[in-house]
């Protein structure tokens, strides 16, 4: 462990939860004993309530070791959107929360997710325990995500930490950056939570600056990519770690959380059994290997989903969390399979390339990329920017000046493959949402499955 740093909240949550207290190999030991009973308990239980699931895993006997359900089918996004209810496990009176996610093109079929009390329960517990070495009773949280209607992300975090005695202003997404800045200003918080541009947004107004050095103890992000860039910026403002949350509604909203080392997720191991595999043959990969990520519900009622194909590309991390913890790991998310624009053999940009390279420019607030095919061969890529006030110019021509030199883009363009365009800035503020994430658009193309947590 490294000197002065406090372990993973998770370890003793998971510890308390299955009765350890002797040695991290035990816990690891129980924990992997106790997701197979969970596992089992979850397929018979799909099987007999589920039309979908019944179908799909026919007579399935309970498996004797975690590594068979290696075998079982995966669910995809498209089974979410084709068989709807089928998929309840339920009956509908006891369905307490529905969530519609609707890609980011026209057509696509929207997904519809749905949650019990009890599942619903199993998300703040997770919130407690995440957020609980950061924050202490009496303290306040600015929460940035949706907060209108009950048990929706905002909503349930709040409910979350009023149990702990943390109290939490849910300001919903941001629509004025300037308006919360201010209100940082006049106001204490401990901790913000929030989307990652839209956080980039705010710390980069003017009256962030304004705001005490250390008021601010933490700042997690949460339901996008998290660029380096704003990782450093709030550290400069602010003076604060930002922690790299990663959740999936699809999920139950969340799925794991990075300790005070910054390095990785620890995951929601009670409730979810996560696997690695290679995007294509579907097997399973090492730690150390990037692949998409694939996770099985091992508490949830309304909806269970068995090996359901995130689309995210991560890996599980070989080495130990300096922390301390034993723990397993998953390194931060590079990006989402279907957010990669195919240029013809490795040429794959995606939006993670334009973020980690451009969001390093102090005048950027947010882009929009837009790729667009000229003909079988070739396409041109633009982007339209959002600036701070009076950075227009400057902004854009360090965004012109930078996209070349990005290894994806200049293999492409040498490749012939892809022409730049100038940068256009953009007449008002670019939108933002708490469900669809930001990739490079292609508007001759469906982009599906690109819905994440809020």
């Amino acid at each position: 462990m490294a000197s002065g740093m406090r372990i993973t909240p998770l370890e003793d949550w998971i510890a308390g939860k299955l009765g350890v207290t002797g040695k991290p190999v035990e816990l690891m030991e129980r924990l992997r004993i106790r997701q197979l009973e969970l596992l089992n308990a979850t397929l018979a239980h799909a099987a007999r309530h589920s039309p979908f699931y019944r179908r799909r895993l026919g007579d399935c006997r309970p498996l004797v070791s975690l590594s068979g359900l290696a075998d079982l089918p995966f669910t995809t996004s498209a089974d979410l959107s084709e068989q709807g209810l089928q998929m309840l496990a339920v009956s509908q009176g006891e369905i307490k929360r529905i969530v519609t996610l609707r890609s980011s093109g026209t057509t696509g079929q929207a997904k519809r997710v749905y949650f019990t009390r009890s599942d619903l329960e199993y998300t703040k517990a997770f919130f407690r325990c995440g957020m609980s070495r950061m924050l202490q009773p009496g303290q306040r949280v600015l929460v940035l995500l949706p907060g209108e209607l009950p048990d929706s992300a905002g909503r349930l975090l709040a409910d979350a930490l009023q149990q702990q005695g943390i109290s939490c202003h849910v300001a919903g997404l941001v629509s004025d950056p300037g308006a919360i800045a201010a209100l940082l200003v006049e106001e204490p918080f401990d901790c913000v939570v929030g989307i990652p541009v839209q956080v980039l947004g705010v710390v980069r107004h003017p009256l962030a600056a304004e705001v005490p050095t250390h008021r601010i103890g933490s700042v997690f992000l949460t339901s996008d990519y998290v660029p380096s860039a704003l990782v450093g910026e709030i550290r400069r403002v602010w003076g604060c770690p930002a922690v790299n949350h990663y959740g999936m509604t699809e999920l139950g909203l969340t799925c794991g959380v990075e300790c005070h080392a910054l390095d990785g997720y620890h995951l929601r191991e009670p409730d979810l059994y996560f696997e690695v595999v290679d995007p294509v043959s579907g097997a399973a990969l090492r730690a150390g290997e990037t692949g998409e990520v694939v996770v099985t519900t091992l508490t949830r009622l309304g909806m269970p989903l068995i090996r359901y194909r995130t689309g995210d590309l991560a890996r599980f991390m070989a080495e130990p969390c300096p922390c301390g913890s034993v723990l397993p790991r998953l390194g931060k998310v590079q990006g989402r399979l279907a957010a990669r624009v195919d240029l013809g053999g490795l040429l794959k940009p995606c939006m993670s390339d334009l973020d980690e390279a451009l969001f390093s420019l102090r005048g950027l607030l947010n882009f929009r990329a837009v790729l667009t095919m000229l003909d079988t061969d070739r396409s041109t890529l633009q982007l339209m920017i959002e600036t701070l006030p009076g950075a227009e110019r400057r902004t854009r021509d360090h965004v012109d000046r930078r996209l070349p030199t990005i290894p994806a883009l200049r293999a492409a363009v040498a490749a012939g493959r892809l022409v730049l365009q100038p940068t256009v800035l953009a007449d008002a503020p670019l939108s933002v949402s708490a469900t669809v994430k930001r990739i490079i658009e292609q508007p001759q193309k469906e982009n599906a499955n690109l819905e994440t947590a809020c």
